[in-house]
């Protein structure tokens, strides 16, 4: 169960389909992370502005 992705709302998942493609998978899976981590059941966009700063440090 620990592997298994979330589920993501349609506007952040058209954020991530904006990120260039070579570090689209990357930041997936980090973003993921830290989503199932925060205690989130999916990855929306209020998560994705409210976690901006430490996904990208």
């Amino acid at each position: 169960m620990k592997d298994e992705t979330l589920p993501w709302d349609d506007a952040a998942l058209l954020r991530l389909e904006k990120m260039p493609s070579f570090v689209r998978s990357m930041a997936k899976g980090k973003i993921e992370k830290a989503a199932k981590e925060a205690g989130e059941s999916r990855v929306t966009v209020a998560f994705l502005d409210a976690s901006k700063g430490k996904l990208m440090g």
